[in-house]
């Protein structure tokens, strides 16, 4: 069988595969769900657990398979799920802190091992969506987090915090501000506009959209292990720290990177169409996703593709994001589409094309964790 029909028939039978839901544990009562959700600084995880899509067991915790699926169940095509499912649920089940990050199989291999129905190593890998903030983090031996909860404490939540963030969602400041409000007025108000041919309330443009993401880069939190330092520094910087094979221009766009996958996913997951070939969001849909973790209101499934989520990351080249330039011309160099594929195959190798812009990066260069404070830090 020649190489591209072996290709084709293999991709064919994978989209055959049905969900086996496997890794979710029992829904909860929506009083419980609602006050979880805050603890999750993804606004579209939160969703998905909101609504009851995600179901993370009793420490918190949903395996790769269960989080693929629940993205494929709100409309995403499956390579689109791969990145967020196996690119960063990489715990060993029995490692309830996340000290030791998995690389056993790549992205790609990972997504298409799962879909011929070979995934029992790949459905052991865990991720905590309850303990992905800062505060989660262990301080002692014992497991105790800096801010104790019913769930254990995260050795490594520089691992799913983007390289830059606003604070909406972040608990570190819901003392001063506890409905965030204060936070989304000061964030999202200033993206919004009026434009009565779009909605009746107002709403955020591309423009906007690339404001937020600009500013975002220039004053967000930088908390994650692809932070760079203030002032785009990378001497002392977490991504320095975590990943000190990357280095100048390579790690100026790394900084990028999962905070455009995150907002542009969930810019083309559930925008609207403007009739331009753009999309915006109204003020209602952002408040629910960044104050109360809940998908819009009377959402309807679509399909949110790979192939979009890439074009409109290209597309944020020469708007003024600091240094976003760097990621977007990366994108353009190896993502595109550079031969005829028949449809099947088209997502799965956009697929490809994405990890190799992260590979010629150096995005799998360095596996720095942080291990369990020893005896010595213990609090008593």
């Amino acid at each position: 069988m020649p190489r591209m029909l072996r290709i084709c028939w293999i991709l064919s039978v994978a989209s055959a595969v049905a969900p086996d839901g496997r890794g979710g544990g029992d829904p909860v009562p929506e009083e419980e769900r609602e006050e979880n959700a805050k603890r999750i600084p993804c606004p579209f995880l939160a969703g998905l657990y909101s609504e009851g899509i995600l179901k993370p067991d009793r420490y918190g915790r949903v395996n790769s398979q269960h989080l693929k699926e629940a993205i494929v169940e709100v409309g995403s095509t499956v390579p689109n799920a791969v990145f967020p499912s196996f690119g960063t649920v990489r715990f060993r089940e029995e490692d309830m802190h996340q000290t030791e990050r998995h690389w056993d199989f790549g992205l790609v291999p990972s997504g298409f091992l799962d879909q011929v129905g070979l995934e029992e190593d790949l459905s052991n890998l865990w991720l905590n969506i309850m303990t992905m903030n800062v505060p989660d983090k262990c301080v002692d031996a014992a497991g105790h987090a800096e801010v104790p909860s019913k769930f254990p404490c995260n050795a490594n939540p520089q691992h799913v915090q983007h390289g830059y963030s606003t604070t909406i969602r972040d608990p570190r400041y819901d003392s001063e501000d506890p409905t965030r409000e204060k936070r989304f007025k000061d964030w999202i108000e200033p993206t919004l506009v009026m434009d009565k041919s779009l909605s009746e309330e107002k709403v955020m443009t591309f423009d906007g959209f690339c404001a937020l993401l600009a500013r975002i880069t220039a004053e967000g939190d930088l908390s994650g292990e692809w932070s760079l330092g203030k002032n785009f520094t990378i001497p002392q910087s977490n991504l320095q720290h975590y990943h000190p094979h990357v280095k100048g221009q390579h790690a100026l766009a790394l900084y990028h990177w999962q905070a455009w996958l995150a907002w542009v996913g969930l810019w083309e997951a559930y925008g609207y169409p403007d009739g331009s070939g753009e999309k915006f969001m109204t003020e209602s849909d952002l408040r629910r996703f960044m104050l109360q973790g809940k998908l819009p209101k009377n959402w309807k499934k679509q399909t949110f593709t790979l192939e979009d989520v890439g074009n409109t990351m290209m597309a944020l080249e020469g708007h003024n994001i600091p240094f976003g330039d760097e990621y977007a011309r990366a994108l353009k160099q190896r993502f595109p589409l550079s031969e005829f594929l028949p449809e099947i195959a088209t997502e799965w190798r956009y697929m490809t094309n994405y990890a190799a812009t992260q590979r010629g990066l150096g995005f799998f260069e360095d596996n720095i964790v942080n291990p369990m404070p020893g005896p010595s830090a213990l609090v008593v």
